[in-house]
């Protein structure tokens, strides 16, 4: 992703909460296949998130492993 490009959907609309964009971000850090990297992103959103989005992150995390 370069400066030059459109931002990700998610940033364009501006309505995604910074927590939400570390969900997605930890998303794309394990298809890629940083685990760890998505493991520090979701624990956040864990620690820091409420509701809908605390939960998705949760079982996102426990899929982890």
């Amino acid at each position: 992703f370069s400066l030059a490009e459109s931002p990700p959907p998610a940033a364009a609309g501006g309505d995604a909460s910074p927590l939400a964009r570390k969900l997605e971000l930890a998303e794309e850090f394990r298809q890629i296949g940083d685990l760890e990297g998505a493991r520090d992103l979701l624990e956040e959103v864990v620690a820091k998130g409420e509701g809908a989005l605390q939960a998705k992150a949760q079982g996102m995390l426990e899929k982890l492993g």
